[in-house]
């Protein structure tokens, strides 16, 4: 019997190992052939798998070439070539899960969105409808896992927006934890590192409390090129494309589901930095940006930079009447009504050697100006702030030099004060508006301007001093007003050939009908009128004698006799004619012969018999000889003065209305070749 036992059990237990390990040995093959055949009973789409692996001796499961396929079949949706699993057999034993090694090797997820819609979509809708397993009983003692060096490889996700028709691709994806257990207060040192498939990388290194979720994420982003984010920016701006290279190091930080308690921090920097128009053209732009961030809570809106610099910064500006292209940049929205408080604070605000291009569409030609070596700097900026202080310089079109200081009200931009100085500005750089205001083109001279404007309850305030030098115009045009203004500089200039006018401007910013522009050259207006209508008082300045010396002659009724005050002014008009040697000057009499013919009349009659009176004719030929005398006298005092002298010395026409009550007199007339 004992035999008979012995030689079942010597017959058996290796009949029962080997079926045991033929089992194992067909296993991973069973499991390869239910996934291929069942797998889409658990998600909805088919699966495959290439094979299975399960090393015993190793403790090691590997499934090779997985595939989860998109519901036409035919398309993977997820796959990796190999996953690898290393567990410890024996703390099975004590209720303990120990993974030494959970390696995933090149995989692959194609995600793609249309609208509010995913290609996974359906997934989760056959994930959903399947019935609810009933809840497990709870175990007398906590399970307990342990998974060491956890790690993914080669990784590759390709996400296409079909939306506004864009792919963006994620290579050399990895990722590795190296300690995970359920006792685990915290999960330190996790870190994930791929590559954007048109240049830079992302690395980032994450702790996590598994018991309060307090996370914390250190990631260092290098040459993130931004032309693939050109579809998204669409939707917010009119631009036609954008360049430019991220970087930087970044510290986030938060709580659980709680997003206000995210927290953000770091320095990042933006280079070669381009965005174009819908024609093409390059409208903002920087060589280098950099930004210190505090710390912030962005959902929260609440935004705090050490410093915010730009090194040669671009900005294109092109305007016509109240349009501007910057404003039409921007992708109109509804309108979100919705109130919600923000913050800012900026330690310091610095931009050097900037550019501005400006382009004013508004006239017959368009006027172009370049801006350059525009340098800005602000200290201490807050959404708190009452006033703040800008200091800037600036290089105009290449020669002049701007020099500014800035006071404005962050709340409210038309609250503000300028103070400026403008030197070596070329005034031939305003021809084109020029020649639409006045119809001149300035063919040389520059320009020194000096000037305080304030803006309050936005009512313009401007107090402005200009000095023109060399100016000279060229043939007159035509304008929006008819000016002498060739005469009026003429006039104006001191006997250095310097011109200097004090403008003051005044306007209501309430009325939209107010442009600056216009104001400017309704106040120009004003002066050149105003001194061709009064010329002796800006000549009177040049001869340093008053006014009136430089208005001409005075003569009594009958009264030819040259005063030494005739002489002297007679003096002044030939020194003038020497300074002004292309101005052409005229002594033009006036004079109501009719009171003169009266006052001989009445003098004659004094001196003669009574019964002999003086006729009417006599008296005309009396009044005529007696212009004639003071003519002759007038000119040979200026020959006199000097014999080259090319002052004319006539009188008006007889009908004119200046003569109606006039005494004799000359005034000094002015012309220059228009």
């Amino acid at each position: 019997m004992r035999r008979g036992v012995k030689i079942g059990v010597f017959i058996v237990l290796p009949v029962i190992l080997g079926l045991i390990l033929v089992l194992l040995l067909l296993l991973p093959y069973g499991l390869r052939k239910y996934i291929n055949e069942h797998g889409n009973e658990y998600t909805g789409r088919r699966i495959s798998v290439k094979d299975i692996k399960l090393n015993y001796f190793r403790s090691e499961l590997t499934v090779l070439d997985f595939k989860l396929y998109e519901p036409d079949g035919q398309t993977a949706f997820v796959s990796f070539d190999s996953l690898r699993i290393s567990i410890s057999p024996f703390p099975l034993l004590s209720s303990r899960f120990e993974v030494k090694q959970l390696r995933l090797v090149k995989p692959f997820v194609n995600v793609a969105r249309k609208g509010t819609a995913f290609n996974f979509d359906d997934i989760l809708i056959f994930l959903n409808s399947r019935p609810k397993a009933p809840p497990a009983e709870k175990p007398s003692s906590p399970f307990e896992y342990l998974i060491r060096n956890i790690s993914l490889d080669q990784g590759k996700l390709i996400f296409a927006d079909k939306t506004v028709d864009h792919i963006t691709t994620l290579n050399d994806l990895n990722f590795f934890i190296p300690y995970l257990a359920f006792n685990q207060d915290e999960v330190k040192d996790a870190a994930v590192k791929f590559h954007f498939e048109n240049g830079g990388s992302l690395e980032a290194k994450t702790n996590i409390n598994q018991v309060s979720l307090a996370y914390q994420v250190d990631f260092h982003l290098e040459k993130l090129d931004l032309s693939p984010f050109l579809p998204y920016a669409k939707s917010y701006f009119k631009i036609s494309g954008v360049n430019g290279l991220v970087g930087g190091d970044f510290h986030l930080a938060g709580k659980g589901p709680n997003l206000d308690s995210i927290l953000f921090r770091g320095k990042g920097q933006l280079s070669d930095f381009i965005a174009k128009d819908l024609s093409g053209r390059k409208v903002l732009g920087a060589k280098l940006a950099t930004v210190s961030i505090k710390d912030s809570y962005p959902m929260l809106f609440k935004f705090q930079f050490e410093d915010i610099k730009m090194s040669v910064p671009y900005l294109y500006v092109e305007m016509k009447d109240s349009t501007i292209n910057m404003m039409n940049l921007i992708v109109e929205s509804p309108a979100d009504t919705v109130p919600f408080s923000y913050s800012y604070r900026i330690g310091q605000l610095k931009i050097e050697n900037g550019i501005l291009d400006l382009r004013d569409n508004s006239f017959e030609k368009p006027f172009d100006y370049h801006l350059s070596e525009i340098a800005l700097n602000v200290d201490s900026l807050s959404s708190q702030s009452k006033w703040v202080k800008l200091y800037s310089t600036m290089k105009l079109n290449n020669r002049g030099k701007l020099q500014a200081e800035l006071g404005i009200n962050p709340s409210d931009p038309y609250e503000l004060s300028v103070n400026y100085v403008i030197n070596n500005f070329l005034l031939s750089d305003l021809n084109i508006y020029s020649n639409h205001f006045v119809g001149y083109p300035f063919l040389v001279g520059n320009m020194y301007y000096k000037g305080k404007t304030e803006i309050k309850n936005r009512q313009l305030s401007s107090e402005n001093k200009l000095i023109i030098r060399n100016a000279k115009v060229g043939k007159k045009g035509k304008g929006l007003y008819n000016l002498p203004l060739k005469l009026a500089l003429y006039l104006l200039k001191d006997i250095h050939g310097d011109i200097t006018l004090d403008l003051p401007l005044t306007g209501d910013l309430n009325n939209p009908q107010t442009h600056i522009g216009k104001l400017v050259w309704q106040v120009l207006k004003n002066v050149v009128v105003k001194v061709v209508a009064s010329p002796f008082i800006a000549l009177s300045g040049l001869l340093g004698v008053e006014p009136s010396e430089a208005k001409g002659l005075e003569f009594g009724y009958a009264d030819t006799t040259l005063t030494a005050t005739h002489l002297r002014r007679i003096r002044l008009f030939t020194d003038l004619e020497k300074k002004k040697p292309d101005m052409k000057i005229e002594l033009t009499g006036f004079n109501d012969a009719g009171l003169e013919r009266d006052k001989i009349a009445l003098r004659d009659t004094a001196k003669a018999v009574p019964t002999t009176p003086v006729s009417d004719i006599k008296l005309d030929s009396l009044q005529q000889n007696l212009t004639m005398i003071r003519i002759r006298k007038i000119e040979a005092a200026l020959k006199s003065f000097d014999t080259s002298t090319k002052i004319k010395v006539l009188m008006s026409n007889k009908e004119a209305p200046e003569n109606v009550g006039s005494r004799p007199v000359f005034e000094l007339k002015y012309s220059v070749d228009e």
